[in-house]
């Protein structure tokens, strides 16, 4: 595998704090909340594997469904 084609693997499957925090839609704080509470894992300081962002954000729609009414 040559260098480019592996920061490209990464580059695809991780995301950095700021790209997490726009893609869920949620405020530094509440991100944070996620973090500390094991909700999200950070694979290094401030690096994210975005499958597990990607699932979060399911679970983050299923919840809203679930407890957020609209009325």
């Amino acid at each position: 595998m040559t260098r480019e084609e592996l920061i490209k693997l990464i580059q695809d499957n991780t995301m950095d704090t700021k790209e997490a925090i726009e893609y869920l839609g949620i405020s530094k704080q509440r991100f944070s909340n996620l973090k500390t509470s094991g909700k999200i894992y950070e694979v290094k300081t401030g690096i994210f594997l975005r499958s597990d962002i990607e699932k979060r954000k399911e679970e983050q729609g299923e919840l809203r469904k679930k407890y957020y009414r609209g009325d």
